[in-house]
């Protein structure tokens, strides 16, 4: 069966990559409309690195999930059968 651990820092992963998604874009955005257009097109790409990190972290967070429901269905169905 898969660590408890890697379900949780997967589940506490998910709303700091929201939150700094969010904010990297916002300044990125900020910095563009200040007339920073390297500046604003660097965060713009550390942004949708942090995006393609959440889209993986939640990929990551439903097999996991998907994994352990299956293990205890398992095990559910084992001692059932006992």
């Amino acid at each position: 069966m898969l660590p408890r651990s890697l379900l949780l820092v997967l589940v506490f992963s998910l709303p700091i990559l929201v939150v700094s998604f969010a904010v990297i874009m916002g300044a990125a955005s900020l910095a563009q409309a200040l007339g920073d257009v390297a500046g604003g097109r660097a965060l713009f790409w550390v942004a949708m690195g942090a995006l393609i990190l959440l889209v993986i972290d939640a990929l990551l967070l439903l097999g996991v999930l998907g994994l352990r429901a299956v293990a205890a269905n398992e095990t559910e169905d084992e001692l059932n059968q006992q």
